[in-house]
């Protein structure tokens, strides 16, 4: 496997420079919406690469988009300047860089309150639900992928860990302000213990390799496989502008209850998890920001513990 540039050092460098298998699901962080994450391995596992994303390869049955993501060969961990990246050399696309986390959302559990305010009690491991290739419906824990702009997304966990905190050891309520180039996140540690999710991941590790998906990723032949035949004024990115697109690609816990909390959601093709990802250009653009006392003052009134 390639050893990318991992942990707080590798993003912050990556967040300071300006941007020049198996159905895997990605956390989709809506604006103005609040999850519950624990991150499943520590700020140094967490690889920093150069990849591109919503990458058009061809179309569906319906007629809809095939998207996929590809890690560039012209990674620093990998081949560096001279290795093969046909998007970039044929379609003028430039890869931009992004950090990959394994996390797990979890559902608050509230204690007795009243009127508007509701108190944290602790949390529960939450699931999803999917329609399976023989029309029966399969439940998992919320295993996902985080896929986020080094510097809009994981600069405030590295921070965190610099100063000793070990990020995967703890609930963190994660909020996201803003839709476009304003997208700002706020993190705030609930102080909850992270759950014991041992066996739960052993299972889900079965059909699932972390350091196998990167290295799909980043397969050479994969990208000749499904770019390397598409015509040269072939639409391949959704950001686009030329090809009619929207718009041009950027540059370079342990609780003692169990009970469930189920989102049911039809099981996509392998493909479709970029529908949970974020169209916005992410780097290289000036942020505004919103009031950051304000965000916390929000996040902080909404993880308040009971028994605080």
């Amino acid at each position: 496997m390639a050893q990318f540039r991992k942990g707080a050092e590798a993003i912050e460098q990556a967040a300071q420079r300006q941007s020049s298998g198996k159905f895997m699901p990605v956390f989709k962080f809506e604006a103005g919406e609040t999850k519950y994450v624990q991150f499943l391995m520590p700020i140094e596992e967490i690889p920093t690469v150069l990849m591109h994303q919503f990458i058009i390869v061809g179309q569906r049955e319906d007629g809809t988009p095939k998207y996929e993501r590809f890690i560039s060969r012209r990674d620093p961990a990998l081949d560096g300047s001279d290795g093969y990246d046909d998007l970039t050399d044929r379609f003028g696309l430039s890869p931009t860089n992004r950090s990959i986390a394994l996390a797990l959302e979890v559902e608050p559990v509230y204690a007795g309150g009243s009127g508007k305010r509701k108190v944290i009690d602790g949390f529960d491991l939450a699931e999803r639900q999917f329609t399976g290739k023989d029309g029966d419906t399969v439940t998992v824990p919320a295993f996902g992928l985080i896929i986020e702009s080094p510097r809009i997304f994981f600069t405030d966990l590295a921070v965190n860990a610099e100063m000793g905190k070990a990020i995967e050891e703890t609930v963190w309520a994660v909020k996201r302000t803003g839709k476009s180039t304003d997208t700002a996140y706020t993190f705030i540690d609930t102080g909850v213990d992270a759950l014991d999710v041992e066996e739960e991941l052993e299972a889900f590790s079965e059909s699932f390799d972390f350091d196998d998906y990167l290295d799909m990723l980043s397969d050479e032949d994969r990208m000749r496989e499904l770019v390397g035949e598409l015509p040269d004024d072939a639409k391949v990115s959704m950001f686009d502008k030329k090809k009619g697109g929207a718009k041009q690609e950027d540059k370079p816990a342990r609780a003692s209850s169990r009970r469930r909390a189920v989102a049911k959601a039809e099981e996509p093709a392998e493909d479709r998890d970029f529908e949970g990802e974020d169209s916005e250009n992410e780097d290289g653009e000036k942020e505004a920001a919103p009031n950051r006392k304000s965000r916390f003052a929000e996040l902080r009134g909404a993880t308040t513990k009971a028994s605080e």
